[in-house]
């Protein structure tokens, strides 16, 4: 009789289970991010999850790695990228839903150096004198090939007829956080990242702001992914919209659209 009664308490766990993991699946919410959001989007996910509307949690690297990623199955929720092309790109593979996309966001470019160098603060234009600033070292920048704010520096290089000089200088960063920690180290003098992330850091300093004309606006889209938009992924996503998230957004420096 025992065995019997343990063998129902059993199968009733298990249909249990079956019912409620469906459900809690249902309120996870993963956000894919670009880099640069990392801290925002880290206190967004806090603001959400004090709510009780579900709980969401981030995956933080350069938008080009993350959209591949989402291309080749990876179970995101939400994408954030931190330029207009890598959401294109999902967009076309009819990977997110169109009608959710949104323009949130703005940053800008700016040369920073580490915080106990003698750097002087200076213009960044045509007339820069980049290579001989780096002293033999290399200037830290995502990767142009891939990364959002390598993308944005290079183009910005070009306008300003600066990039062939120090092209053969760079070291070509996974993403921009990975930029920032290069020239946190010491281990080069000179990086172009976003004015965001020079912010978050006591380690660098900010001699240099990369003009906005040089280069296309800097815009940060966000997007459901497709067949996500309901429950817990909407309330999130209303959230990154609503003026409590403005407020996060605005005190890390980014501009709010």
């Amino acid at each position: 009789m025992k065995k019997a009664v343990i063998h129902l308490l059993v199968a009733f766990a298990f249909i249990s289970a079956a019912t409620v993991l469906p459900a809690r699946a249902e309120d996870e919410v993963l956000v894919f991010a670009a880099a640069s959001t990392t801290n925002a989007i880290t206190e967004v996910c806090r603001i959400f999850n004090r709510k009780g509307q579900g709980t969401a949690k981030a995956s933080f690297a350069s938008s080009s790695t993350l959209a591949k990623q989402i291309e080749n199955g990876a179970p995101a929720r939400v994408y954030i990228s931190a330029n207009v092309k890598w959401m294109d790109y999902l967009q076309e593979r009819g990977l997110i839903e169109t009608r959710t996309r949104r323009d949130l966001w703005g940053n800008r470019v700016v040369l920073i150096a580490p915080a106990d160098s003698d750097t002087p603060r200076m213009d960044v234009g045509p007339d820069l004198p980049l290579t001989g600033l780096l002293h033999g070292g290399r200037l830290a920048m995502g990767d142009p090939d891939h990364v959002p704010a390598g993308i944005y520096a290079k183009q910005a290089l070009v306008s300003l007829g600066l990039w062939e000089r120090v092209e053969p200088h760079l070291a070509r960063a996974k993403d921009v956080r990975a930029a920032l920690a290069l020239v946190e180290r010491g281990e080069c003098p000179l990086g172009l990242v976003y004015a965001t992330d020079a912010a978050i850091s006591k380690k660098v300093r900010v001699i240099g702001l990369v003009p906005e004309s040089a280069h296309p606006p800097i815009i940060y889209p966000a997007a459901i992914l497709e067949g996500q938009a309901r429950g817990a992924v909407s309330a999130f996503f209303e959230l990154l919209r609503s003026p409590e998230s403005r407020t996060v957004f605005e005190k890390y420096g980014f501009t709010v659209r």
